[in-house]
């Protein structure tokens, strides 16, 4: 049985004193961190990696900062093999990384020791622009062995923090999603990996011909943009994990990049840096385009450049309605309202060619009737052409209401493509609406719909009203009862349609949407009193 008669007092007050002396020495250990008003960068000591990187600024589903580490912990990690052993025996070797230099800004990060015979530093510089870093890796291989080559990688992922959504419908996939980004001489690409068009991978191997390469996600992205030439001359490669049962639609968000590092005969480079400007935050306009390299391209990238600029325009001109107003939603609403006023010559002619239409084509009708009894095929048609032709009228007069529509489809793929990717959209609320960036999730239904989702949306059953009204005051003539029934029936089609293709799409867009069509019923009935 156990005693305690060696536990003395002096025993126990060195093992006292010992407690004391490795508090005091992890207090006066200065913190692997650096941060400022827009990052905040905690590092993993034990392998050199970015276990946070935060954004204090913004908030995550969880109501915490956003940490783009998360959940992995293991951003910017080092992998491979040096003088033929791997990198984490090295790591464990010399008891894992150490502080070199820490500052304000800036902080170094050094695996080196006596048993190693090498050293590599890894040098994080925060910048004022907002997000941006600027990052060194330095590598010293003197003493290593002659013309013995290694492979190093440096890992950007696994994923940026993103989650995937739940109960937002049949939309669900333009709300939450992490994808592989790159540029090249030929332009933006974007590419969701999954384990089917790419079982084994991404793998570019134009050194020298990518100007940078990153993840990103509906707001978010992290972008890496070599500086010096030895950081140009990488490769890499993008690849997502092994999915496990169940889980193959989501690999996609921990997509990782490897940039394969361009190691030299040790013989004649001993010393190798590979120096890196790193954008990592918000795809905010006015922070991608703050400094060089400028990222403006990430926004709307898949668009062609005509589509492209006049998104630029429109998020231009509703950051400028809002600064004035100071709500997103009333942005919105005025800009409809704009976009009505700068149509409404077209869509004023349009509506008297309509009128005079219908009342011609109400005229003519017995003539039509007679024809349709009488006649078949293309006599029928002939006929029916030069009736129009005596009374001076195309028999395309009645679609010109289509113009007004038409004009507006490009404004409303940029406003989607708009709300889709706008940052400063990301927590816009308007009324009951928590975000216009999403759909208006009025209540929770409790269960999730195929196709609908979790919640009932009303904006898209406003939208489907007043589209429905808007077809409904056409002046168009029926020519029959059967007619006019078919007219019924194909305009209850349409309402159905539309309400099921918007019910999942962002608030914002519907909410536009439904303000043009009041404006288009309003002119209506003006018209119509007329």
């Amino acid at each position: 049985m156990p005693t305690l008669k060696n536990h003395t007092p002096r025993n126990w007050l060195c093992w006292l004193l010992l407690l004391l002396i490795q508090v005091a020495y992890a207090a006066d250990k200065p913190p692997a961190e650096i941060s400022n008003a827009n990052l905040y960068l905690d590092f993993d000591l034990s392998s050199g990696t970015v276990q946070h990187w935060s954004l204090p600024q913004l908030h995550g589903a969880s109501g915490h900062a956003q940490d783009m580490a998360a959940p992995k912990g293991q951003l910017f990690s080092l992998s491979g093999e040096i003088d033929g052993k791997p990198l984490s025996d090295w790591q464990q070797l010399a008891g894992g990384w150490k502080i070199i230099e820490r500052q304000n800004n800036t902080i170094v990060l050094g695996l080196e020791s006596p048993e190693l015979p090498f050293t590599i530093r890894k040098t994080w510089h925060l910048q004022e622009n907002r997000w941006r870093v600027d990052f060194t890796l330095d590598l010293d291989l003197k003493k290593l062995k002659k013309d013995q080559l290694d492979h190093l990688a440096l890992q950007v992922g696994p994923g940026i923090g993103e989650t995937p959504a739940t109960g937002l419908g049949m939309g669900q996939s333009i709300y939450s999603f992490t994808e592989l980004v790159y540029s090249n001489p030929q332009g933006i690409t974007t590419l969701r990996l999954n384990n089917t068009d790419a079982p084994d991978g991404y793998v570019y191997s134009e050194a020298d011909q990518w100007n940078w390469v990153g993840l990103q996600s509906r707001y978010l992205a992290l972008i890496m943009a070599p500086i010096n030439d030895s950081a140009k001359r990488a490769t890499w490669q993008a690849s997502i994990p092994r999915p496990l049962p169940g889980e193959a639609e989501h690999t996609s968000f921990e997509t990782s990049i490897n940039i394969i590092l361009p190691t030299e005969k040790l013989g004649d480079t001993p010393l190798q840096s590979y120096q890196w400007s790193v954008f990592g935050g918000g795809k905010s306009y006015t922070a991608l385009v703050a400094q060089a390299p400028d990222l403006g391209g990430l926004l709307f990238s898949g668009l062609w450049d005509w589509m492209r600029w006049l998104s630029l325009g429109i998020m231009h001109l509703l950051h400028f309605i809002q600064q004035v107003v100071g709500s997103w939603g009333i942005a919105i609403i005025l800009l409809a309202v704009l976009v009505r006023l700068a149509v409404y010559p077209i869509a004023k002619n349009a509506i008297l060619a309509q009128k005079k239409f219908a009342a011609i084509q109400a005229r003519i009708q017995p003539e039509l009737q007679e024809i349709r009894k009488n006649f078949k095929g293309g006599e029928q048609s002939e006929l029916i052409l030069q009736l129009y032709e005596r009374h001076q009228v195309s028999p395309l007069a009645g679609l010109k209401p289509l113009l007004i529509i038409l004009i507006q489809i490009p404004i409303f793929i940029s406003l989607y493509h708009l709300l889709g990717q706008t940052f400063e959209l990301r927590d816009a609320a308007f009324l009951w609406i928590k975000t216009l960036a999403e759909p208006d999730q009025l209540f929770s239904l409790g269960i999730d719909l195929p196709f609908f989702g979790a919640y009932f949306n009303l904006l898209p059953v406003l939208m489907t009203l007043t589209t429905i009204l808007s077809i409904k005051l056409n002046p168009t003539a029926s020519p029959n009862e059967k007619s006019s029934l078919r007219q019924g029936l194909t305009t209850c089609l349409m309402g159905l349609v539309f309400f099921v293709l918007f019910y999942s799409f962002p608030s914002g867009m519907v909410l536009y949407w439904t303000v043009a069509n009041f404006l288009q019923v309003v002119h209506q009935k003006i018209a119509k009193a007329a």
